[in-house]
């Protein structure tokens, strides 16, 4: 059985801010920033369109409560 994907990676940084307290009323945490690689793998015989998202990010500034680590899947309708 052959299966049709397409495939893309890409490295990629991320910065943001706020401003604020936040819903508990802690103080911001300021500018955060991390570097990581993006994959997408898309079924091109699916109906459905949905592409898998696979990101593996590394913060560049350690904060408590901030994972050393962070790993996101998820499925979207876009590559």
């Amino acid at each position: 059985m052959a299966v049709f994907c397409a495939t893309d990676s890409t490295p990629f940084t991320d910065a943001g801010r706020t401003w604020g307290r936040d819903v508990a009323g802690q103080v911001p945490l300021g500018l955060l920033s991390d570097v990581g690689v993006g994959l997408r793998i898309g079924n091109a015989r699916s109906g459905l369109g949905n592409v898998l998202h696979i990101d593996l990010a590394v913060p560049l500034s350690r904060h408590p409560g901030i994972d050393s680590v962070q790993f996101l899947v998820e499925s979207r309708h876009s590559f």
